[in-house]
């Protein structure tokens, strides 16, 4: 089975596949069952018709009949007897023969006294059986016509032990066509077993994968760090799924509370240390007031001030990521909010020559989100994009598509350096980060932001060949107003 299958289809076919085949077996017992018990009736019936005509012959007289004597009196009164008992009972013939399997009486015309019959060779053990004394059936047969038919012998005994005659009852297997119509009502019975059974099979497996599914959504949400509302898989889930959403909240409890404790700390040692770092820039600045320009002094000054300036972003970042501020979603045009972005990026430094593209149809893919944060995450993008490129022909492209799902795809590629796999695994984990300067806070408060907007991030990235940052964010949920474009 292939492994791309998904549960409920594995569930539903492994109920087919126990279910059905115990369907099919019921039926080949029901099957078999029947014939063989219509069979042995059939076998019975004919035996009893042998006994009771056996019964009205006089094996002294039998004895007696001899090639010829077809025109006795016995003989034909015999004869008309044994006519009498097949139009009674509705066989197809009645005979009697002698122990050597000659004829003796025949409702057959044209069958003369002595006559040898073939077809007892191959009944060879139920005649054993007869000459032993006992009645006997034997096997279904074809005859010359192509039916099937059925034979019951019993014998005509001398009063000395000994068997002086047989009589031999013919009948068609009529039930065989019984038996045929019951294999078809029984092939349908399994076909319609097999739909029931997929049926049956689809409701058990929506029981069990519904909340699988819902369990599997959840845990990819507290993954995700949305752990605001407990995991739920709903009143119908299996008892043991439950158990797990239990395991599962319990989980996201304690992932919130290390959470919180992570951003108390965190805003704790940012408020620590901007403190000072405010008192640290005001008399850097105002000693850079007292120091002549152009002055080594002035250098030294300017450039506390300028790693000042790279701290309170670090410290910025903390904070942010410590108090993510709730977004505020509203339908709006994310090219004008691109076009933004990209102005800012290109006021700032970067490499010489570097472009950056913003290839969005205006009006076209309207969003559902917080357009100040959509502007923050673009310029986070951006501005690491720009640093990516090389000295001389670096570019950034950003442009969007509609995705499935009711999403919007927004794309920021470069041709920069580009990332290793490890990397790309790692690049949204907080803290983490390929910089010599830096708190590697910012993709991780872009991966947060847009999944708070109820939105995901994407990247593909290969060592020297760029970049490409995906951002999906659903679709505006109504047309834009013309201050919104």
């Amino acid at each position: 089975m292939p492994r791309n299958f998904k549960l409920r289809t594995r569930i539903i076919v492994a109920f087919v596949a126990f279910v059905v085949p115990m369907i099919a077996a019921s039926g080949l017992f029901y099957y078999e069952t029947a014939r063989r018990s219509l069979d042995t009736a059939l076998g019975e019936r004919l035996t009893a018709v042998a006994q009771a005509t056996a019964s009205r012959f006089n094996p002294l007289i039998l004895s007696t009949f001899e090639p010829g004597d077809e025109d006795r009196r016995n003989y034909l009164s015999y004869r008309r007897s044994l006519l009498t008992i097949k139009e009674q009972t509705g066989l197809r013939r009645l005979y009697l023969f002698d122990p050597q399997g000659r004829s003796l009486i025949d409702t057959e015309e044209g069958i003369p006294i002595g006559s040898s019959y073939a077809g007892l060779r191959f009944q060879g053990r139920e005649l054993e059986t007869v000459l032993a004394g006992d009645a006997a059936a034997s096997v279904l047969f074809r005859g010359e016509d192509g039916a099937w038919y059925k034979s019951g012998f019993a014998p005509v005994p001398d009063g000395q032990g000994q068997v002086a005659a047989v009589v031999g009852a013919d009948a068609g297997a009529e039930y065989l066509d019984l038996i045929a119509g019951l294999g078809r009502s029984i092939f349908a019975f399994v076909l319609l077993g097999a739909a029931l059974s997929v049926a049956i099979g689809f409701l058990l497996a929506r029981t069990v994968s519904r909340p699988v599914h819902r369990l599997v959504a959840e845990a990819d949400r507290i993954g995700h760090g949305r752990m605001g509302r407990p995991v739920e898989i709903g009143s119908r889930g299996v008892r043991e799924l439950a158990v797990l959403a239990e395991a599962l909240n319990r989980m996201r409890e304690r992932l919130s509370e290390r959470e919180e404790n992570l951003r108390l700390m965190v805003a704790g040692v940012a408020h620590e240390i901007r403190n000072p770092l405010g008192g640290v820039e005001l008399f850097a600045s105002l000693a850079r007031q007292e120091v002549a320009p152009g002055s080594e002094a002035a250098g030294y000054l300017d450039r506390v001030i300028g790693e000042l300036n790279g701290l309170k972003a670090i410290i910025n970042h903390f904070l942010e990521y410590a108090r993510p501020a709730p977004p505020a979603p509203t339908d709006f045009d994310p090219a004008a909010v691109a076009a933004q972005a990209a102005a800012l990026v290109r006021a700032g430094a970067g490499p010489a020559g570097a472009g950056i593209v913003v290839d969005i149809p205006e009006s076209r893919f309207p969003v559902h989100a917080d357009r100040d944060q959509l502007s923050r995450v673009l310029l986070n993008l951006l501005t690491n994009a720009l640093a990516a490129l090389p000295p001389a022909g670096g570019r950034v492209a950003v442009s969007a598509r509609s995705a499935a799902g009711g999403m919007v795809a927004l794309e920021v590629a470069d041709n920069g350096c580009g990332m290793d796999i490890e990397t790309v695994k790692k690049i949204f984990h907080p803290f983490f980060t390929t910089r010599d300067q830096g708190a590697g806070l910012g993709l991780a408060i872009v991966k947060k932001t847009v999944e708070e907007n109820d939105g995901a991030i994407e990247v593909e990235s290969s060592p020297g060949q760029g970049s490409l940052f995906t951002i999906l964010l659903p679709a505006a949920r109504g047309e834009l107003k013309n201050d919104q474009a």
